[in-house]
This record gives C-alpha cells, sequence and structure tokens, in this order.
C-alpha cells in the first residue's frame, strides 16, 4: 500500500544497514506491500532472513500518537516478553538516524502464518492482555492520565488538534469529546489494561509451535472493551460496557478518519475506504 509515511529505502541503504548490524551481506530483498504506515522489507542475507520495520523520516507529518511509535513497539516487546507473550526476536535497532534518515529495526523472521483456531488464539491473547495493569491512561508518548475519562479523553482531543494541524475541520471529534464527557462516570470506573488495539489473526504467526504476535506499535493503557471493536463484545458485557465500546468504536473511526491526511492522496482508494467507513460508526449512543 502507497503511502506518504512509507520511507523508499533502496538496495544500497540495506546492503549498508545489515553490514552495519553485522547480520551478513544483502542477497535479496521484498518490499511487504500490505502495511499503511512503517516501510517493512523481508531481507535475505548470507547470514539469514530478516524483517526490517523503518519508520517514516522526521520529516513527514505524523499523527500526535505516531510519533516515535517505533521506539514504543520496542519498548513493548520487551513489556509483553515479561508477560510470557511470545514475540519476534529484535536482533538490531538504529535511532541515529545516521544509516538512514529513519529509526528503524531488524527482527526474526516468522515464516508461518497462523492457520488453526484463529479465534481461539486471539482471545487467549486478549485475555493475557487484560491481565497485564497499569498505574495510568492513554498513549505512554502522549502522556498518562489518572482516570480513563481524561485518558481517552486526551487522545481523542490530540487527534482533534491534528486535524487543525493540518487545517481540517473535526466536527466529529468535537462530537465524540461531548459524548465521553457525558459519559464521565461510565468512564471513570475503568481500571487501567495494556490494549494492542489491532489484534487479530492477522498478526499471529505459528513459530516455536506457539501463536507469535507482531506490531504492538499501537499499544496504550485503557479500557478492556478497546480489544473488541475488530469482533463485537462477548454476550454477556453489560450495558455500561456496551457504551464505552461504541465510543472506543467512534474513536476507531475518527483515527481513520483523521490519518487520511497524513497518508494518502485524495485520488488514493484508501483515502475514499476511510471516507465511507465513517458511515457504519458513527451511530448515536
Amino acid at each position: 500500500m502507497k503511502s506518504r509515511t512509507k520511507y523508499p529505502v533502496s538496495e544500497d541503504e540495506l546492503r549498508k544497514i545489515f553490514g552495519a548490524a553485522g547480520l551478513g551481506e544483502l542477497q535479496s530483498h521484498r518490499h511487504m506491500t500490505n502495511g499503511w504506515f512503517n516501510t517493512v522489507v523481508d531481507v535475505t542475507t548470507t547470514q539469514g532472513e530478516y524483517v526490517i520495520k523503518i519508520a517514516p523520516p522526521p520529516s513527514v507529518r505524523v499523527l500526535s500518537h505516531e510519533q516515535n511509535m517505533l521506539a514504543q513497539e520496542l519498548h513493548f516487546y520487551d513489556l509483553l516478553r515479561e508477560n510470557g507473550i511470545a514475540l519476534p526476536q529484535v536482533y538490531h535497532s538504529d535511532f541515529t538516524c545516521t544509516l538512514l534518515p529513519c529509526h528503524y529495526f531488524i527482527m526474526e523472521k516468522l515464516q508461518h502464518k497462523l492457520r488453526d483456531n484463529k479465534a481461539e488464539h486471539v482471545q487467549q491473547l486478549k485475555d493475557k492482555f487484560r491481565g497485564i495493569k497499569g498505574t495510568g491512561f492513554g498513549y505512554e508518548q502522549l502522556g498518562l492520565e489518572a482516570n480513563w475519562h481524561l485518558g481517552f479523553r486526551s487522545m481523542v482531543q490530540a487527534l482533534v488538534d491534528d486535524c487543525a494541524a493540518f487545517s481540517k475541520p473535526c466536527r466529529k471529534g468535537e462530537k465524540l469529546l461531548k459524548m465521553i464527557d457525558k459519559h464521565r462516570d461510565i468512564l471513570e470506573q475503568v481500571q487501567p489494561v495494556l490494549v494492542h488495539s489491532d489484534l487479530h489473526a492477522g498478526n499471529l504467526f505459528w513459530h516455536n509451535d506457539k501463536a507469535t504476535l507482531i506490531d504492538p506499535e499501537r499499544c496504550f493503557w485503557g479500557d478492556w472493551v478497546c480489544e473488541y471493536v475488530l469482533t463485537g463484545l462477548p454476550k454477556h458485557a453489560t450495558a455500561n460496557e456496551k457504551i464505552r465500546w461504541r465510543l472506543f468504536c467512534c474513536y476507531g473511526a475518527l483515527v481513520n478518519f483523521t490519518e487520511k491526511y497524513s497518508r494518502y492522496h485524495p485520488w488514493n482508494i484508501i483515502w475514499w475506504m476511510d471516507v465511507f467507513g465513517q458511515i457504519f460508526f458513527w451511530r448515536p449512543i
């Protein structure tokens, strides 16, 4: 997927990066096109097979919660390993912007997509994330708040401010802020847990006899119901949990609404997917 946030790394740059990392001489490489934000390249060297993940250059304007997101990903890799979650090994990282004008890290290549019992493995990981307790709410890179009302509100306000930075109105964001304030009492009851926010079978591989997770870059501390935007809440959810879930569905739509300004041109199909996707999420609460 073409995006303005993706750095067009060259073969010569890859050769220098892997040589400097001591990971062998470049033999072949293939750009992986399914990502929408970072540049991800499948690389084979004389020492093995790897994946390199490259953040947007500092000159590219990204959303507030996307700043320094690659460093956040490595941070959450460490935290998740400490909590018994299988992840690919990271072999090398560089945040100096010397060989590339970008942050990047090199990790183990996972060979096999998860094929069987996908829903079961996804649910197991959701349960594990729900067991990782936090001390505040929101994105760490934006600063944590004392409760979910304030944390959630700060996440939405950041998107409203991002729209303003692109000289775009954000009436839906303003509407969502009012809905968050309306349900303040419900939101303040939430206990902070780690939320992956993109936990689905596409981010799971079968590796070393374990379901192995990738892409924790968008993790934040929040409400456990946020992990169910893609699948819907469990049947036993309470009325308050359904309200909280619907509010976060609106947040997901607001992210899509806002991120198109930093990533795509209006003639890109993803721009229009983001536009028409709003119809589903913005229902009265």
